[in-house]
């Protein structure tokens, strides 16, 4: 299999995952283990600021991957995580009105 070819596999496979609301909630876990809005740098703990540089490579690597297979993907995730954070809260505070 050629490289062009391979390349339009790895979009779609992104594309298919992306389809799915579970899909979209595993790519944003993994983004946010890997911390991407965070610099790695560690004060006095190089191999800490190498790991943390590693895991935020990846995730890098992840988000070029899913904006390029679906753009505003990303935007898309973090909507539906507040979402589903917004109704966590709601609850929680109907839960305690309730006490």
């Amino acid at each position: 299999m050629n490289i062009q070819k391979l390349k339009k596999r790895s979009t779609y496979d992104m594309q298919t995952v992306l389809k799915t609301p579970q899909g979209r909630r595993v790519l944003w876990r993994l983004l946010q283990v890997a911390q991407i809005r965070q610099h790695g740098f560690i004060p006095g703990d190089a191999s800490s600021t190498a790991f943390h540089c590693g895991q935020r490579s990846i995730g890098l690597f992840l988000l070029d991957e899913i904006e390029q297979a679906q753009p505003g993907a990303y935007q898309q995730m973090r909507g539906e995580y507040q979402a589903e954070i917004n109704a966590a809260q709601q609850q929680l505070n109907q839960e305690n009105t309730h006490d």
